[in-house]
């Protein structure tokens, strides 16, 4: 079956706009059940002249979802798509703000068309780094991943590889970025046969996507759009990416080397007390020494006095016996 690839804004945005899909794929995604999905915000790639137009695409949805841990509860959905590496920062300024305004828990679905540092089509982020195929832990080592401070999950498309047994693979095997239909990568080739309903429903929007004239152009436009600014600031953006990690790395190192300098202050000034106060402690001793040096010479001078006295007595005594 020949479908619109759902990487692209057109076709990803259709997706959404269908509750029922949109349902399908967030539930999916998040292992939940999803209740309730009403749209909020919505902002999607704009293809003028003015490439200063193109935007980032995102929806939002105020949800009520039901899982097994934590039962019936209201949040806000936050659905990112990114075709390059630059847009994952923009993401996260946005994310920053929308966070602190919040009243209602934040989960972030990001859609990759790139891949980030981590071996999984497919995982959980904060608190716990998780593989959605295997549920197994992951081990991160990727700056944007490491600084998120809000439950999020990510699909990298190009990581996806050719699997239809769980339902998540079923999902998956839709965005997997592989039989293009010609030179464009608009479009793609489903190969797997399905009874599945919902697969099914996912298709027909795709489907419908890749053969209807008006909204091929709108594809065909975004694809054009989507490889001038690759070209024009793909390389400017992973260039400033890299140079951000860096700064925030070297940032963080500079702040241990403060943690580390004020620990030994710290220690150092302990070290000084614990000085000052042997200092004081031999002073008293030194006091105590003094006075019982006092002590002791008073009573050599008793004793002298005291022996003195005694021969005196002697004297006299000697004196007395030779009177008689």
């Amino acid at each position: 079956m020949l479908i619109a690839n759902p990487i692209y804004d057109v076709t990803f945005k259709r997706l959404l706009e269908n509750n029922r899909v949109a349902k399908f794929l967030i539930g999916t995604i998040l292992n939940c059940k999803v209740l309730s999905l009403v749209p909020s915000i919505q902002e999607h790639s704009d293809f003028g002249e003015d490439a200063g137009k193109l935007t980032l695409f995102r929806m939002d949805f105020a949800a009520t979802i039901e899982t097994e841990e934590e039962g019936e509860k209201r949040v806000i959905i936050e659905m990112q798509k990114a075709l390059h590496l630059g847009d994952v920062y923009r993401f996260r300024k946005y994310l920053g703000k929308e966070y602190r305004e919040s009243k209602l828990p934040i989960i972030s679905i990001y859609i990759l068309g790139f891949n980030l540092s981590v071996d999984s089509p497919a995982f959980a982020a904060h608190p716990c780094y998780r593989d959605l195929t295997t549920n197994e832990k992951l081990e991160i080592n990727d700056h944007f991943v490491e600084h998120l401070t809000h439950k999020s999950y990510f699909v990298q498309a190009k990581k996806i590889k050719p699997s239809y047994n769980t339902r998540l693979e079923k999902l998956l095997s839709i965005f997997e970025q592989a039989n293009f239909a010609g030179d464009s990568k608009t479009t793609k080739h489903f190969l797997f046969e399905t009874d599945d309903h919902e697969i099914k429903e996912v298709l027909k929007v795709l489907h419908y996507v890749a053969v209807d004239k008006e909204t091929r152009e709108k594809l065909d436009k975004e694809d054009y759009y989507q490889g001038a600014m690759e070209e024009m600031f793909g390389a400017k953006d992973r260039e400033l990416a890299e140079t951000k990690v860096k700064l925030e790395k070297a940032n963080k190192e500079f702040g241990l080397q403060v943690q580390v300098i004020e620990q030994k202050e710290r220690k150092l000034g302990l070290q000084a007390q614990a000085l000052e106060q042997k200092d004081r402690e031999l002073g008293l001793q030194a006091q105590i020494l003094e006075q019982k040096d006092k002590e002791l010479g008073l009573q050599a001078q008793t004793l002298e006095q005291q022996q003195k006295e005694i021969e005196i007595l002697k004297k006299q005594l000697i004196i007395e016996r030779g009177k008689t």
